[in-house]
């Protein structure tokens, strides 16, 4: 895209540089310039990215977008960052690919790396990458889909005003849902708004293809294309059966065909996530064995009920980049359903839960009073779960005092589940246990 281009969807003044340089990314980060960047200079609560601009010519950036008139090269506008909003709302309605929007409260950034799969098979297919969720940085890699046949971006929504702006800045023709649960509850009063905000993306974009998780009691009644386990969904999984080599489950599509899918991975979080990445292929004319085929060839990300096998036979499920309550009562039931007989569970805060926070940790509780294997908790809020469970857990409030005494009972188990919000940095456990041959590896860590 040229300069000239760019100034005009953002109704901006070029200053200093040939209306004809041709701008192949932008940045809101000067670190992450390369050459022929356009660099945004927003100004955030700490930091202003106006002081920022010498560096990000210095890192290859053709110049930058300001409010503030500088002696640099670039686009002079009113407001940089209404301008970045504006410019992603402006590539939308000039190039508009398909666009897929993936919202939700858990699974989003493997529902979005499934539909990836699956699509790619066919089409020509963006991804969002990193952090790229938010308003700031989704018009990133919106930039970027003029290129492309069809796109695929998570929607990262934490506040009220937040899909609004989203579906704004990416115009997506396809929403899936995942699951709505308990989370961000620190920007809303009650869990009703956080439901009424998710789902406000279906009255401010027309036309929109709906793809929802029919088992959610909060979108069971929504209109389009559905997937479930427990209803009558459009697509159905089921026989599902998880064992130590990983999942195993039988699908059914609209027209009647039945298919059986084998995963290396675990958990029955995992088959509504292919679900609703068969259900987008079956939306976008992908063949069900090619779809299947390609979604057979997914691992885990970094975090996310990730199977590490230890030196002395302990299979750890990593799950340490997201927790809210569903998302932890769901891991605890795929170890339920696995057949080892030493378990361990070692669990840290759920965070972000705002006015929920206690009734979440005190129902977290109750679900392991039910479970056969031993217990360690981490963190400030988990001790109303320790209470619950009367000391048959093992309690600390302080991640590096934990670490020792997990180090040294871990040979004792089969099977260890650990699983914490992203806060609470529950890969320090990991890092532990290199003495029984643990060996990091590469952090795709998509954030969700």
């Amino acid at each position: 895209m040229r300069i000239k281009e760019i100034a005009e969807i953002i109704r901006g003044e070029i200053k200093d540089i040939s209306p004809e340089a041709d701008v192949e990314s932008i940045a809101i980060d000067s670190r992450n310039v390369s050459n022929k960047s356009l660099f945004f200079a927003l100004k955030g609560e700490k930091n202003d990215g106006h002081n920022f601009i010498s560096n990000a010519i210095e890192n290859g950036a053709i110049g930058s977008v300001m409010h503030k008139r500088l002696s640099f090269p670039g686009i002079l506008v009113k407001d940089t960052t209404q301008a970045l909003f504006e410019l992603a709302s402006g590539i939308r309605e000039r190039y508009p690919i398909s666009l897929i929007g993936v919202a939700g409260s858990s699974g989003k950034t493997t529902t979005k790396e499934l539909i990836y799969l699956v699509l790619k098979e066919r089409y020509k297919v963006l991804k969002s990458e990193g952090n790229q969720n938010t308003e700031f940085s989704l018009p990133i890699m919106v930039f970027k889909t003029p290129k492309f046949d069809v796109a695929i971006a998570e929607l990262g929504m934490r506040k009220p005003g937040d899909m609004n702006l989203l579906a704004r800045i990416t115009k997506p023709n396809t929403v899936v849902f995942t699951h709505l649960d308990k989370e961000h509850l620190e920007f809303f009063n009650s869990f009703e708004e956080v439901v009424k905000e998710e789902l406000s993306i279906i009255d401010e974009i027309e036309d929109l293809k709906v793809v929802y998780n029919k088992d959610d009691e909060n979108l069971k009644d929504l209109k389009g294309i559905s997937y479930g386990i427990l209803s009558d969904a459009d697509i159905k999984g089921f026989d599902i059966n998880i064992t130590k080599e990983g999942t195993r489950f039988k699908v059914r599509y609209p027209n009647g065909d039945i298919f059986e899918i084998k995963l290396n991975v675990f958990g029955k979080h995992i088959v509504e996530d292919v679900l609703s990445a068969l259900a987008v292929g079956w939306l976008y004319d992908i063949p069900s064995e090619i779809a299947i085929k390609a979604i057979e060839g997914f691992t885990p990300l970094w975090g996310r009920m990730e199977p590490i096998k230890l030196n002395n036979g302990t299979l750890i499920i990593f799950d340490g980049y997201n927790a809210n309550p569903l998302s932890m009562k769901m891991a605890i039931e795929t170890m339920k359903d696995l057949e080892y007989n030493r378990r361990l569970f070692i669990l840290g805060d759920m965070l972000e839960l705002g006015i929920e926070t206690e009734s979440s940790h005190r129902e977290l509780g109750e679900i392991l009073k039910d479970v056969e294997g031993d217990i360690v908790l981490i963190g400030k809020s988990i001790n109303i779960t320790h209470k619950v469970l009367n000391n048959r857990s093992i309690y600390f409030e302080d991640l590096e005092k934990a670490l020792q005494y997990i180090k040294d009972i871990i040979p004792n188990y089969d099977i260890v589940l650990i699983k914490g919000s992203r806060g609470m940095k529950l890969e320090r456990v990991l890092e532990v246990l290199d003495i029984y041959g643990y060996k990091p590896r590469e952090r795709r860590i998509d954030k969700t």
